[in-house]
């Protein structure tokens, strides 16, 4: 379900009326927008003008494309619903099914198979781009017209692959099992940055005859370079004008200062020097000094902002730089800074814009139209490229291969992930609703439910985590049906816990219990404690989830968990002090 509420906006919306005619329903991924239509009608515009339009490629080549990078991106919404589209083009479900799994063994032409490869550097690992990728696509039969068109259909991939990522709406269809993407590591290539062009030809158009234009002038003084080098396609610029004011003009929701910092921190995460040194001038037309606006760039949380604004751009700059990473906890945390559901959907979609431009002027290659102050290169993007740009070798989730196999069918894989992960969620059901018996009950409840959803992990998070979650959730259902005298949910009223034994403990409890031991003398308190106490910190320091996967799970705000969770530490550290602390005669000293 998508993180964010909607609303009903009629039969008779336009934009839901153009998706209708071109898809055969609304997608969830625009119904999840519908707090704010001006978006949608933006949207619409440019879905028109790249997607849905005659043009030099064919749908089937367009829609190829938003497939196979989706796949990329791991967006199960978003590869379910072109896949879709593609079966009802015609497009054989086995061709499909190898554009998923590598889309270099499909019975693709040559061209076509060319064209894939493409919008998949150009998607994935922009700044390698260069002007031999474009030479290539010439090689194979593409003219500058069609190479642009590729362009655009890959930035709009980018930009819808960013929404369904920040707002995780149903999918439409029967989702498909997405492989780990191969093209994770950065390429060998030369390092080029996207200011090695422009690569294509264009056209000449003036203020007074092309509106655009004019209105760029007006508003800047100058027109963008990015905008010059699309004039072979005025429809297109045309809508994105008509996207960019939908989004960007309106100040009703995020002011325009925090839409251009969200815009500059998520450039710079993509290592986009053109679109950095455009947003940098934008802030210092707003009042901020240069230096100001560089130290926005190059690390936010150093910069004199509101902690608010701070939080904000962290959620972007995590959304556009840092994939397959956003979570319902993000959205939370949002919530707790004081940011309203519009505010959060307001930001995806300006996030989800910043990756078209980037995109869009990466794969151009147009030159800056101010002078940079900072060429953003690889250790720019640190700790960023870390985590997109994993090491040769390194796999992310070490259960990913166990689950593609279930996924697929095999049931002694999903044996497999039970043996490996028995031991930690029956110690977790066994610390939240304390109890052995019950644990065993919810133990195979947590099990059972992994299994029937299983299809619809996306891995978002690791395999570990999910299946943590449905534990804590099976665990804590547990807990409310029982009915106890004292619930977990309920206030605290400003009650307060004041420790009576609070003693230094010894340097070296391992000379006073054993490891069993002192492992059953720490459980044995841990299940003493309050059960409200005792979940919030059997999640916390048992299990290891963060305080906002926390507090959505107990339905609690983020400062009452805090609050419970040192509560509990100390209750934890009374009840072990009398066996831990510093004693002369226990110590034989």
């Amino acid at each position: 379900m998508s993180y964010l509420q909607e609303v009903d906006l009629g039969g008779t919306f336009p934009p839901f009326v153009s998706f209708e005619e071109h898809f055969g329903m609304v997608p969830n991924l625009f119904r999840a927008q519908t707090l704010l239509p001006r978006v949608l009608e933006g949207e619409a515009e440019l879905m028109g003008a790249v997607l849905f339009k005659d043009s030099i490629l064919s749908r089937i080549q367009k829609e190829s494309i938003l497939l196979a990078v989706g796949v990329e991106y791991q967006s199960n919404y978003c590869v379910a619903l072109h896949y879709q589209v593609l079966r009802s083009l015609g497009v054989p479900v086995s061709q499909l099914d190898q554009i998923v799994i590598n889309n270099r063994k499909a019975a693709l032409s040559t061209s076509d198979a060319a064209l894939l490869d493409f919008a998949i550097k150009l998607a994935m690992r922009a700044p390698w781009l260069s002007r031999e990728d474009i030479e290539l696509l010439r090689d194979r039969g593409f003219n500058d017209e069609s190479i642009l068109e590729a362009i655009l259909v890959t930035s709009l991939a980018s930009f819808l692959s960013t929404l369904s990522t920040g707002l995780s709406p149903l999918p439409d269809f029967e989702p498909r099992v997405i492989p780990t993407s191969n093209h994770t590591s950065p390429p060998k290539a030369a390092y080029v940055g996207g200011t090695g062009g422009p690569y294509l030809r264009a056209v000449e158009r003036s203020p007074e005859s092309f509106p655009p234009f004019a209105i760029f002038l007006e508003r800047f003084g100058f027109i963008p370079n990015l905008s010059r080098a699309q004039t072979l396609r005025p429809d297109v610029l045309e809508a994105e004008m008509e996207l960019f004011g939908d989004v960007l003009g309106p100040k009703d929701v995020l002011s325009h200062l925090q839409k251009e910092c969200i815009l500059l921190v998520a450039a710079a995460t993509n290592l986009n020097t053109y679109c950095v040194a455009d947003h940098c001038e934008m802030l210092h037309i707003m009042g901020l000094s240069r230096e100001e606006a560089d130290q926005i760039a190059l690390d936010h949380h150093e910069a004199d902002l509101p902690k608010e604004t701070k939080a904000l751009l962290d959620f972007a700059l995590k959304l556009a730089g840092r994939r397959f990473r956003i979570g319902s906890e993000d959205i939370d945390e949002l919530i707790g800074h004081g940011f309203t559901e519009e505010h959060i959907l307001e930001t995806v979609a300006v996030t989800a814009l910043n990756n078209f431009l980037n995109t869009l002027q990466m794969g151009l290659g147009t030159t800056p139209d101010v002078k940079p102050r900072h060429v953003y290169t690889l250790k720019d993007a640190l700790p960023a490229l870390a985590e997109e740009y994993p090491a040769e070798g390194t796999q992310i989730d070490p259960d990913a291969s166990l689950v593609a196999k279930v996924q697929a069918g095999d049931l002694e894989a999903f044996e497999e992930l039970v043996i490996r992960h028995s031991r930690r969620v029956h110690r977790t059901l066994v610390g939240i609703v304390g109890n052995v018996q019950e644990a065993q009950d919810a133990f195979q409840e947590t099990f059972l439910k992994a299994f029937r959803y299983i299809g619809s992990f996306e891995g978002r998070s690791t395999f570990s985590r999910w299946l943590l979650s449905i534990a804590t959730n099976t665990a804590l259902q547990s807990l409310r049906e029982r009915k106890p005298l004292e619930s977990f949910d309920e206030e605290d009223h400003g009650e307060e816990f004041h420790p009576r034994l609070v003693r230094a403990w010894g340097d070296n409890p391992e000379q006073l219990y054993s490891e069993a031991e002192r492992r059953e003398l720490v459980e044995r308190a841990v299940m003493r404690l309050p059960s409200k106490y005792r979940v919030v910190l059997v999640l916390r320091d048992i299990d290891q989830v963060s305080t906002g996967e926390a507090a959505a799970a107990l339905n609690l705000e983020i400062t009452t968990v805090k609050s419970r969770l040192l509560r509990a530490r100390l209750m934890l550290r009374e009840a072990l002090a009398p066996h831990f602390a510093t004693s002369a005669k226990r110590m034989g000293l």
